[in-house]
Parts: C-alpha cells; structure tokens; sequence
C-alpha cells in the first residue's frame, strides 16, 4: 500500500487507512479464531455444570431427603443462575457464527448455487451489530419460504444486499419514520426482491435508463450504489431504483439459471 505523506494530519490518515486495510482479510478471521477455543470452552462447560449440579441435586434428594427439603430455595436459585449462563453463552455462540458466517462469506468468490433466503437472513442478523437498525428500524421481511437456488459468487451477492440494506439505514437516519420492508416473490425462472425504506429521498437518473434498470446518479452518497447495480449486472439481475418524498424502493430480478455476463 502507498502512503503519501505531507503532513502530520496526512500521515494519521494514512496509517489509519492502512490499519483499516487489513482487517477484513488479515484482522478479523485471526480474532474469530482466537475466540472459538475459549467460547466452545464456555459452552461446554456451563452445559457440564448443570448436569452435574442436577445429578448432585437428585443425590441428596435420595440421601437426605429432609435436607434437600431445607436448601430447595438454594437449589432453585442455582438452578436459575446456571440456566441463564447456559442461554447466555448460546446467545453468544449465535452472535459469534454471525459474525464469523459474514466474513467467510464474503471471502468465498467461488461461482456456485446460493440459498439466497438464507444468504438474507444471514445479512439481516449480521446488520443487528448496527445498533441504529437493531433499535430504530420497524422492519417487515416477508420471504417465499420455497425460493429456489440462484447462481453467482457468495461474496458478491453478500456485499450488494449489504450495500443496500446499509444505504437504507443510513437515508433513515435523520427520518421521524424509520421502516424498512423485504418482500420476495419467485417463479421458476426469476426471484423478485423488492426493499423498501422510508428515508431521505433517492436521486434516481431516469433518462438513460435502459432494459428496465434505472441508472443511479454517481455522487457520493450514491456510490456504493452504483457498484452493487454494475456487480448486478454481472449476474444478469434486473435492478428499478425509485426514489419519492417518503420513501425508497428497489426492485430485484433474479434469474435462477446459470447464466452470466462474464
């Protein structure tokens, strides 16, 4: 990486960027690693723990009976302790394969057949570390339960629906009404994805819209945008951006063939 440095403010910067630059691919997977052991760990003992405390419970049960009568109350409260541990390092263990499930997926650039039903609740429970989209954001998600297969890269498709759902969240920010929908629909030759938000009002260039798509204007906020439409594209998927005062919508055909622009 190239770091051109001028200034104190400059070379900040730079090395920021360069941090930056090697946590996804470098950072990221090494940390995940390094906490798997010590959670399995966690799991695997707090499951341990109740098990024996019951086994030891139903000893004294059989043993002293009068005495188990006296420390039921004790009992009780151990018994709660140890099942909320063993709920939360679950809860943990679900919020870590999120975590982990997002970056293996998008450094799997293999062209194969994708689950996208579930490629969309991956990124919709990986969205909930954004604590603006966990709490803000009324959201509607209706997905055909029978959706069939797609074909493109894991990565790829990752990326744009994260692109998307991000840049609704973030068009959200400043509106007293904050709802996000995904509703999909399929037969056997397409998958009809429509997200709708109710943020800040989408530019949207119409004019040289052509084969169904609508042409996004390319400024900063857009940009991203634009990338997921030319990654799109790749995969012959359809995408209708519209953009009105109250609200945002965009529409995704899917084929479910193979076939590719590349």
């Amino acid at each position: 990486m190239k770091i051109a440095v001028r200034t104190k403010e400059s070379a900040y910067k730079a090395l920021e960027r360069e941090f930056e630059s090697t946590l996804v691919n470098e950072l990221i997977p090494g940390i995940l690693h390094n906490f798997a052991n010590p959670l399995n760990g966690i799991m695997g003992r707090s499951k341990l723990l109740q098990r024996r405390m019951n086994e030891h419970f139903n000893k004294i049960k059989e043993c002293c009976p009068d005495f188990a009568r006296e420390i039921v109350d004790e009992q009780d409260k151990l018994s709660t302790d140890v099942i909320s541990i063993c709920k939360e390092s679950d809860r943990f263990f679900y919020l870590f394969q999120d975590l982990a499930s997002k970056f293996y997926v998008i450094s799997d650039n293999r062209f194969e057949r994708i689950n996208l039903k579930k490629l969309i609740e991956n990124e919709l429970r990986f969205l909930e570390f954004y604590l603006d989209f966990k709490h803000e954001i009324k959201k509607t998600i209706k997905l055909t339960s029978d959706m069939p297969w797609i074909y493109g890269t894991q990565s790829g498709y990752s990326l744009c629906f994260s692109a998307l759902l991000r840049s609704s969240m973030y068009r959200m920010k400043k509106s007293e009404t904050k709802e996000l929908s995904i509703i999909t629909d399929c037969d056997e030759r397409n998958i009809m994805v429509v997200i709708q938000d109710t943020g800040a009002k989408m530019i949207v260039n119409t004019d040289s819209a052509t084969e169904g798509d609508s042409l996004l204007s390319c400024n900063v906020d857009m940009s991203s945008l634009v990338c997921v439409q030319l990654l799109f594209k790749e995969y012959n998927v359809k995408s209708v951006f519209e953009g009105k005062t109250g609200w945002n919508r965009v529409t995704l055909q899917i084929p479910v063939n193979r076939e590719s622009s590349t």
